[in-house]
């Protein structure tokens, strides 16, 4: 064997051997961390208001704005990856979310009423306040974007009145909350706050827009898997 590729050898085992032995301490390093990663389904209720802007239109007379609440439900799965004080908790949930809107116009009171139907993704960042090893106390926050579903829809109580589907393929909220484990239960209370418009509602034949935009509260239930 020429000199040159020994001295090559002995450079790449060199190499290899401050490989491994960096690979092992991250490993280790790792290994002792006390991550956790859970893994679990998850289902409650939510109680909406839309809130409507009052169009400011020369020729047209719009008054008195009443924004009512309405109640929904939501239904997913959630991960939460984390350590013994700070998690990230991806979700995916199926949420059904109403609102009803009576606004005055000539005179006359009218009512325009709100189905909203969305797959919702919320990526909260989460610190466990209270951490015992039965219980743990939380809070979290972190953005949320729904993409609105096909069967959404804005609707008039009056027959006359037509208000087009115009909901937004993406709306974006910001979540605030806390929430209670014990063992594998977990109880979440979360408030949201409304970042972009639900939709352009336009009231027929003037066809003149409303912006809705939402404020939700929500109380849900999970069982954590693993």
């Amino acid at each position: 064997m020429k000199i040159w590729q020994f001295k090559l050898k002995i450079r790449i085992m060199k190499k290899s051997f401050l490989t491994i032995t960096l690979m092992t301490v991250v490993l280790s390093t790792f290994a002792q961390l006390p991550f956790t990663f859970d893994l679990g389904i998850k289902g409650g209720i939510n109680t909406s208001k839309i809130t409507t802007d009052n169009p400011s239109i020369s020729g047209y007379n719009f008054s008195d704005f009443k924004n009512d609440v309405k109640s929904g439900y939501n239904i997913g799965l959630f991960a939460r990856l984390g350590s013994k004080k700070i998690y990230l908790q991806p979700e995916v949930l199926y949420c059904k979310k109403n609102g009803e809107v009576a606004f005055t116009y000539l005179s006359q009171t009218y009512y325009q009423k709100i189905s909203l139907n969305t797959i919702q993704i919320p990526v909260l960042l989460g610190f466990k306040l209270i951490n015992l090893k039965l219980v743990s106390v939380r809070a979290f926050t972190g953005p949320a974007m729904s993409i609105s579903l096909s069967d959404s829809n804005v609707k008039a109580a009056i027959s006359t009145l037509s208000t087009p589907n115009t909901f937004k393929n993406n709306i974006w909220d910001w979540q605030l909350g806390g929430g209670v484990d014990v063992g594998p239960l977990t109880l979440d209370l979360r408030y949201e706050w409304g970042l972009s418009k639900l939709s352009d509602g336009n009231f027929s034949p003037t066809n003149i827009g409303f912006s809705n935009k939402g404020n939700f509260m929500t109380f849900s239930l999970g069982f954590k898997f693993i």
